[in-house]
């Protein structure tokens, strides 16, 4: 069901009509039902917690960022002359010291063989770029609130980076917006904002009897995805519990 339709079962089975309006417009409701749904999808793994980003960098680029990600998990580039490669993953510093020392519009470019995730807040939040023009070159990623990786070299084509990982489902704001628990787990999304609900309202009791019930029904859907992820891994060698080789690939 979409966010509209999703508030009036909300209303119809909670009562809260303080919450949803009589047209079934959020009055506060939506807070509680995307808090819910984040909540969800950190539980616990099914078969919609991974996905993959798609970020075009141009000639010279050496950045990428990316809402909604929770975990990185795998880091692929693709281009028409060298086909796709996966990228290796260096601790940050190990990246910036071996290949990010200089300013890298003096670097030579390339096609990126490694990539880090990076830091994306300054402190302060407000910082003046400008006072630092010397240094621009340096300061690779500006402050944001997604996610961010940095590359080894600065891109000599323009390239697509294909990040695999661990996101959140979409969030719900217009009435006809949908997610993957509004869709499949409306129920599963109730119990959830009603946990959100008793957490706002302090109620310890409220939340461990919404919190047993979820866990009762996302129990089910994590033996789902392993039966999913063992089927037919039946080769010598083959570890049906390797997410991505056996489900995210």
């Amino acid at each position: 069901m979409n966010l509209k339709e999703f508030r009036k079962t909300f209303r119809d089975l909670s009562g809260l009509y303080n919450l949803v309006n009589d047209d079934y417009s959020n009055n506060g409701v939506d807070f509680f039902i995307n808090a819910g749904s984040k909540f969800l999808d950190r539980l616990d793994e099914t078969q919609k917690s991974w996905a993959t980003h798609f970020a075009t960098l141009a000639i010279g680029g050496f950045t990428a960022s990316f809402p909604q990600c929770r975990a990185i998990k795998e880091v692929w580039a693709a281009s028409p002359t060298e086909g796709r490669w996966q990228l290796e993953k260096k601790i940050l510093q190990d990246l910036v010291s071996e290949y990010l020392a200089v300013l890298p519009a003096t670097m030579e470019q390339g096609a990126p063989l490694y990539y880090s995730p990076c830091i994306t807040r300054s402190v302060p939040k407000n910082v003046v770029l400008s006072d630092y023009q010397k240094y621009l070159g340096y300061l690779q990623v500006a402050s944001t609130n997604y996610n961010a990786i940095l590359l080894n070299v600065p891109t000599d084509e323009a390239i697509s980076v294909i990040i695999h990982g661990l996101f959140y489902s979409d969030t719900l704001s217009a009435d006809t917006d949908e997610n993957y628990w509004s869709v499949n787990h409306p129920m599963l999304l109730y119990m959830s904002t009603m946990r959100q609900i008793e957490i706002a309202n302090r109620s310890t009791q409220g939340v461990n009897d919404w919190s047993n019930s979820i866990s009762i029904e996302m129990k089910q859907l994590g033996m789902d995805l392993v039966e999913e992820i063992v089927a037919e891994a039946d080769e010598m060698g083959d570890n049906p519990f390797n997410f991505y080789t056996n489900y995210g690939g």
